[in-house]
């Protein structure tokens, strides 16, 4: 029996996984369409988007599976703080039996390897649907937050406006950074300074009016902010380029399949960026999700019902993760505290290379 026709809609990393590990795991590659809307505009935005994703290792593990080339910086040591509280959580790979606790790559370098790869798998990119009736509609697109925006879709619900932004750029220092990338609690947000090259990516996560005068301030002023929060930690800051910002909420899907229609990635949930797990959390949707449709034993709707079963827990534990981390001022104060408990950095480093 021939495979039915699957149908992606969304050409970003998530759907463009899921496409791949379909056809690793046996689906006939020519029962798949992968939809991409800007598949023939001059200039996709995507050549130009300038966020950084943060790769765990077990997406690495994953991407190293499906023979995708990815040119990660390969981090080696996090150093979690909270600015005004005693001490700190430091993982390191020795600690965790691992090589590397995952990796950053840009968005763009990433998607355009995904699309090479996905091309060279026999999976048909459409700028538009076929005009065949698919047997699986996958919906991968779109549930960022977007505070001006109405809601239209109905099965996605805001839970949370954090009030915050996220601020993103580049950082030089003298000397450039190592691999430790690092984390810092303040009273109303995150910052991260993540190696990348010879510089570090900056997501500078406040409260909207703090996180805009930071974007608006002097590139002397920025410095300056940017060195207080840090203090000892990141030393030498001489440079700032801010490249964005956006708003930070938490949207979520409760059902994740009807019928023949299942959502994943950020068709599904849209999560605080806080230990950059969102699309870690997706890449791991598109694999449950095919190993789920090759059951092929089973109704289509069926199987859909089964990867629905599958993803609660791990979607919960990020969910509920990142949603206290961004929340809960206690939980940033205790974080030195936590660091004393026996196996906690050990628990931590595998729920951020392996999710929930």
């Amino acid at each position: 029996m021939s495979d039915p026709l699957v149908r992606i809609q969304g050409a970003g990393p998530v759907g463009i996984l899921a496409a791949l590990f379909l056809v690793k795991y046996g689906w006939d590659p020519s029962a798949i369409e992968l939809v991409d809307h800007t598949l023939h505009t001059p200039q996709p935005a995507h050549d130009h988007d300038p966020r950084i994703l943060a790769l765990s290792h077990g997406t690495l593990v994953r991407l190293a599976h499906l023979h995708v080339p990815v040119q990660a910086t390969r981090i080696q040591h996090i150093h979690v703080s909270s600015q005004g509280h005693f001490g700190s959580m430091e993982i390191h790979t020795d600690r965790v039996g691992v090589t590397d606790l995952g990796g950053l790559a840009s968005y763009a370098s990433l998607l355009t390897q995904l699309r090479q790869t996905v091309r060279d798998s026999g999976v048909a990119l459409l700028e538009a649907p076929g005009t065949a009736t698919p047997g699986v509609l996958v919906v991968a697109e779109g549930g960022v937050f977007r505070r001006d925006a109405p809601m239209n879709d109905p099965g996605m619900e805001l839970v949370r406006d954090y009030h915050q932004n996220a601020v993103i750029g580049w950082v030089t220092t003298t000397p450039p950074p190592t691999d430790t990338a690092w984390e810092r609690f303040t009273s109303d947000g995150v910052v991260a300074l993540l190696p990348i090259g010879q510089r570090y990516a900056l997501i500078f996560c406040a409260q909207t009016e703090r996180a805009e005068a930071f974007r608006h301030a002097t590139p002397e002023a920025q410095v300056r902010m940017l060195s207080e929060i840090m203090t000892s930690r990141v030393r030498g800051i001489d440079n700032i380029t801010i490249t964005g910002s956006y708003p930070l909420g938490l949207k979520w899907r409760e059902r994740l399949a009807d019928g023949n229609t299942v959502w994943i990635g950020n068709s599904a949930q849209a999560l605080h960026p806080v230990a950059g797990q969102g699309l870690n959390l997706g890449f791991r949707d598109a694999e449950t999700l095919s190993t789920c449709l090759l059951q092929r034993g089973q109704s289509i709707p069926d199987r859909l019902q089964d990867y629905a079963r599958r993803r609660k827990a791990d979607r919960w534990a990020v969910r509920t993760a990142t949603d206290t981390l961004a929340r809960a001022a206690w939980v940033r104060r205790a974080i030195g505290g936590v660091a004393l408990l026996p196996g906690a950095k050990k628990l931590l480093g595998q729920v951020l290379m392996y999710g929930g």
